[in-house]
């Protein structure tokens, strides 16, 4: 699956000043995939885009203290998904649980009976919609958008082994608190790896 967009460079309202060379590589390599994330949040594209941009020009205003963080991709993380919230309540809209797009693509795209397969994947979106954040993330991120756990990894600022875990925790979480009876695709063994740590 092919997440390639075409790279937008931040507005910055009010100067032409030209753009630090470390923000611009930041910003050509997260963008494709913070607005796949916001698009399946918030349902539509100009929605994603425009709370994408938000985030990009705060980050921007700002980029000397975001370097100085010990996980700047963790830090931009945060302030993307506040930037996605905040146009959603703006917008006085109720975000989107999952997208449909994102998990019809895996599940009902190799589903046998494909209306069970919708039926049941509508208790899973509520029940994703009841997940943590971190953990609602990573699903969203790894099988509603067929990210790897590395690009995971990258873009949240936090180690492959976390992303591994916090799937594990989704998992048990939706399979047995939520009751939701369908599996989600099991994570291949190459990724699941040895550690188990929990990263928030």
């Amino acid at each position: 699956m092919t997440h390639d967009l075409p790279p937008q460079a931040p507005r910055a309202p009010h100067t032409q000043r030209k753009l630090p060379p470390d923000f611009e590589a930041f910003h050509q390599m997260y963008r494709p995939l913070y607005v796949n994330w916001a698009k399946s949040c918030l349902g539509n594209r100009h929605d994603a885009e425009e709370a994408v941009d938000a985030a990009f020009e705060q980050l921007l205003k700002s980029w000397s203290t975001v370097l100085s963080k010990e996980s700047p991709a963790a830090y931009a993380w945060r302030v993307l998904r506040n930037a996605t919230i905040d146009l959603s309540r703006a917008r006085h809209r109720r975000p989107a649980l999952m997208g449909e797009a994102a998990f019809e693509t895996v599940a009902l795209a190799q589903a046998v009976d494909p209306i069970s397969q919708f039926e049941e994947s509508l208790g899973l979106y509520e029940a994703i919609g009841q997940l943590p954040p971190r953990q609602k993330d990573v699903v969203l991120l790894h099988f509603g958008l067929d990210y790897s756990m590395v690009e995971i990894a990258d873009a949240l600022g936090i180690t492959p082994a976390g992303v591994r875990s916090n799937v594990r925790h989704a998992k048990r979480r939706l399979q047995h608190a939520y009751g939701v009876k369908r599996n989600l695709t099991a994570t291949p063994a190459s990724e699941e790896g040895q550690t188990d740590d929990l990263a928030h």
